[in-house]
């Protein structure tokens, strides 16, 4: 999530008045100014700026919006996956994880001691891909496959096969075109259904079946490369890869370089929306 939307969402809660973990329920039963309970969101690690320099930045910003004798404490504690994020959530080490909605539906389908917390409406963030900076013929290629895929329908019926209404999720079949030039796409598994890796090691979801159909209308042929998730910008920029799924997108505001994309980067225009949602065990 960008710093913009960040401090969107802080202004909200405090204006909404609530005093929770992660913009969730009020509490009304201690006065506003003993309340200081700090609360631990789960987070996964922005590539631009450590722990530590995103934390004191969110401070500012509570600071800079909170109303007088409110006082809130939030954490942001970050991690390299989904797998040990949930595993960081169980164990108790923090209160709340931020997903995206579908993530949410996905991860609470597949563990019944979890729940979507309904924290974060109206935020949203976009999903695209991401290249090397130079590689302009490649993301040009891929933007006006997203273009036309939009405009004949394509990408609304890949949204509702693999996100709306998907619960059975297989692998996508890649096809191969003899004589073509192969692409790298780098896939993390860290974000089900959208990046998704099956048990068995095969990718599956939305983002496998973007690509594979990027693939096709521009002429390549793709190789799937599982990386980690902290790895998807060094993984491009030393070649392993050629591209990786992304989810953030370039704005101008006056405030510092997008959090989440490193200065050696571009990515592709947004093929997909989702609501960001905040994920806690049941209580």
């Amino acid at each position: 999530m960008n710093l913009k939307k960040f401090s969107s969402l802080v202004l909200s809660c405090i204006l909404a008045g609530t005093i929770f973990a992660g913009c969730g329920s009020t509490n009304t039963s201690l006065p506003a100014s003993t309340d200081t309970k700090e609360s631990r969101i789960g987070t996964i690690a922005k590539l631009n700026a450590s722990e530590q320099a995103y934390n004191e930045r969110m401070r500012k910003l509570e600071k800079e919006a909170r109303r007088p004798g409110l006082s809130l404490s939030h954490t942001y504690v970050y991690y390299d996956g989904l797998s040990s994020m949930l595993m960081g959530l169980d164990a108790g080490n923090i209160d709340e994880m931020s997903t995206y909605k579908c993530v949410a539906k996905y991860i609470s389908a597949q563990n019944k001691k979890l729940e979507d917390l309904h924290h974060t409406q109206n935020m949203a963030d976009s999903f695209c891909c991401a290249v090397r900076k130079e590689d302009t013929d490649l993301c040009n290629s891929i933007n006006n496959a997203i273009k036309s895929m939009r405009e004949d329908g394509t990408l609304n019926n890949l949204i509702q096969t693999y996100i709306t209404s998907s619960e059975d999720f297989q692998p996508v079949e890649i096809p191969k075109t003899y004589g073509a030039d192969t692409i790298r796409v780098g896939v993390t598994g860290d974000l089900p259904p959208l990046d998704l890796i099956l048990a068995d090691g095969r990718p599956a979801g939305f983002n496998t079946a973007m690509v594979a159909e990027i693939g096709k209308r521009i002429g390549k042929n793709i190789e799937l490369v599982q990386i980690e998730s902290s790895a998807r910008a060094s993984a491009i920029t030393s070649k392993k890869i050629d591209v990786v799924f992304w989810v953030s997108v370039p704005y101008e505001y006056d405030l510092p370089a997008n959090i989440d994309q490193p200065e050696e980067l571009a990515v592709t225009s947004a093929y997909y929306l989702d609501d960001i949602v905040h994920v806690g065990l049941k209580k």
